[in-house]
């Protein structure tokens, strides 16, 4: 093959491979990327009425978080009195949801983390996706909050609806994530 096919054929796979790496997320009037929309029937809005409250203390690890599986799904939930967070997260391989667009500031990976405070102070987010690059906890040995079951934990509480767990904190500000669903209060 001659130089100028050689350098052709570079020039077409250079061009075809630009436009695979295009960004073609959705994006709102201001410029930034919209998130992808949740059909609200997936996303738990209250405790079932027959909810069963479980001991906290049987998913207590050793270190003082209580940790639990949701369900028998892929994700699970930390309660951290020391850092006054709730945290549930799952791989980015066991997401069923649309991928979040990820900020250009985060080089890790995005939307399969959210994070609720305790509290807040006044303009800190209080839930909110975080950019991570390692799990914040390890669920392996961790025993699982079935459907229908409740736990209260230093002042957050947690209930799950099939694969789906939905956090609280003392002032009603919320985090929702399972494999097909997520959420957050604003």
């Amino acid at each position: 093959m001659g130089h100028k096919a050689i350098a052709i054929a570079l020039l077409v796979v250079s061009l075809s491979l630009t436009g695979c790496s295009a960004d073609t997320s959705p994006t709102d009037p201001d410029g930034s990327q919209s998130l992808p929309a949740i059909d609200p029937a997936l996303i738990p809005q209250e405790a079932p009425a027959d909810v069963v409250q479980v001991d906290p203390d049987l998913f207590l690890v050793d270190y003082g978080d209580v940790i639990f599986k949701v369900g028998n799904g892929p994700t699970w939930c930390t309660l951290s009195e020391y850092d006054d967070v709730a945290i549930c997260e799952h791989k980015e391989t066991e997401v069923r949801y649309e991928p979040l667009p990820k900020p250009s500031d985060c080089e890790f990976t995005y939307g399969n983390q959210i994070k609720l405070l305790g509290s807040a102070n006044s303009g800190e987010v209080t839930a909110d996706f975080t950019c991570v690059n390692s799990p914040y906890s390890d669920a392996s040995t961790s025993p699982s909050l079935q459907d229908g079951e409740q736990i209260t934990a230093f002042g957050f509480t947690c209930f799950v609806v099939g694969e789906t767990a939905r956090c609280e904190n003392s002032a009603e500000d919320f985090i929702v994530l399972g494999p097909d669903a997520w959420a957050k209060s604003d």
